[in-house]
């Protein structure tokens, strides 16, 4: 379609290759990048930007003749949980050795890359235990198990695996999310702000009120579907990143991806939030009561994205920034997804009313309608001017990296849909009141749910682009 191919095409044109366009950065290493060595070492030490989730670390160790050395569990070093360490238990001889990892912070989104060192004297003994950096035991998910020392193997690390989050696939994946989301968390504000605002103002005995909200319900069900299928493919597309195309449907690797993860408790989170949603809206269109639960699930829903995204990796303000996000995202649902349920729910409703009432039913449902999505515009807007600031760190950031100018290219596109809504509220809504009119409205708001089907495309790829802030290291 023609949604898919733009999403893929943005996804093409904004992303670099894979270790430019990720989180986080390696900044140092034991042995260093490019150094020569008079003394073979006893193990590997990295130290990121930020800490790594020890279930999404891989390291490898290959030698002049091509072959893997064999390396120790991988575990925290004892004075940085942002450094990681494996112990070398070959002896090494003389020659180039090339050392290759892959990690992830907590917003799970990996970057792998490789550097090599030079062994100029061959080493004649292993090196003693009691030489090995002692570690830090990984941190277990609330009410589970400790995760072992590492979840690969040292030596198993994913061979030829370009696909990662800012591919185009992911980025699709990515972008059916976030239609999902928009659209279950705006029936909710669809039905509990604007059809209720109708229902104290207007006829509380307007058969279009029920109409409406049974519309809304069914669109919002089979968004709950979406957004189910975007689970999946989201669940899978991330172990493909992280394990590779011959390890990604392991069951052991899928569950502790799962488990032992902020990532993975985001994915469960959301997962619970689209069953209650799913459910609520299901009972909500056969009539039954059912928008509590739905509205519930898409409470949840709302904060799910930030727990593996920006805000689960900030260097600072980390609680207040996962709360910015799913407000955010409330704000944007509530904008452009209680428009959608105008148009796909409200409008039919009213022009399924007798000819004489069809005018005064759409001009009611506009007016209704309008003040809600200015308030949730406004929230758009402070949560974004919050999140930039976090995330640029300096005004320079806009134009100087790749995030800024992301950044930049989705506001120009939303100043389109605020053009759009302003057309809507300045010139065509003082027209409501015959069918004409309605029809007036439904084309312009179809433009700027057309222009805002573009702002969610930016905004998948946005997610996965590193902030100027990523670049900062975080405290220990």
């Amino acid at each position: 379609t023609l949604v898919a191919a733009t999403v893929i095409s943005l996804g093409g044109i904004l992303t670099p290759r894979i270790t430019a366009f990720a989180h986080g950065r390696l900044e140092s290493s034991t042995p260093a990048a490019g150094s020569t060595l008079a003394t073979a070492p006893s193990e590997l030490r990295l130290k990121f930007t930020e800490i790594p989730e020890l279930v999404f670390t891989t390291l490898r160790l290959v030698g002049p003749s091509g072959d893997s050395v064999v390396l120790g569990p991988i575990h925290y070093s004892a004075d940085s949980r942002r450094a990681i360490v494996a112990a070398i238990r070959d002896p090494l001889g003389a020659g180039k050795y090339t050392v290759m990892w892959q990690m992830a912070g907590p917003d799970g989104h990996p970057i792998r890359d490789r550097f090599v060192f030079t062994l100029s004297v061959a080493a004649t003994v292993l090196p003693e235990p009691s030489a090995l950096t002692p570690g830090i035991s990984p941190v277990p998910a609330p009410g589970r198990d400790a995760p072992p020392e590492a979840h690969h193997s040292a030596v198993n690390m994913p061979q030829g695996a370009d696909f990662g989050v800012e591919s185009p696939l992911f980025v699709f994946v990515r972008w059916l999310q976030f239609v999902g989301l928009v659209l279950v968390i705006g029936a909710v504000a669809f039905r509990g702000l604007v059809l209720e605002f109708l229902r104290r103002k207007r006829d509380p005995d307007s058969p279009m009120l029920a109409d409406a909200a049974r519309g809304a319900a069914r669109v919002a069900h089979a968004a709950a579907a979406v957004l189910l299928l975007s689970l999946v493919l989201r669940l899978l597309a991330q172990s493909y990143a992280m394990h590779g195309p011959n390890d990604y449907l392991i069951p052991g690797r899928l569950g502790m991806m799962m488990r032992d993860t902020l990532w993975g408790w985001g994915w469960l989170i959301q997962a619970f939030g689209i069953a209650l949603a799913g459910i609520g809206f299901h009972r909500a269109k056969d009539g039954k009561s059912g928008w509590r639960l739905a509205a519930l699930g898409a409470l949840i829903l709302a904060f799910t994205p930030g727990m593996a995204g920006h805000a689960s990796s900030v260097p600072r303000f980390r609680l207040l920034a996962q709360l910015a996000d799913g407000v955010h995202i409330m704000g944007a649902s509530g904008w452009l997804g209680s428009l959608f349920m105008v148009v796909a729910a409200g409008l039919p409703a009213a022009m399924r009313l007798d000819s004489h009432h069809r005018g005064r039913a759409i001009a009611d449902l506009v007016n209704a309608f309008s003040p809600t999505a200015l308030v949730f515009a406004g929230v758009v807007a402070s949560t974004g001017v919050f999140a930039a600031w976090l995330h640029l760190g300096q005004v320079q950031a806009l134009w100087q990296t790749q995030y800024g100018k992301t950044l930049l290219l989705k506001l120009g596109i939303l100043s389109i849909v605020a053009a759009t809504g302003a057309y809507n509220w300045l010139v065509v809504k003082p027209r409501l009141g015959t069918v004409e009119g309605g029809a007036k409205i439904r084309r312009s708001a179809m433009v700027e749910l057309a222009v805002g089907v573009l702002v969610i495309a930016v905004t998948s790829v946005l997610v996965a682009t590193p902030t100027p802030m990523d670049m900062q290291p975080m405290n220990d």
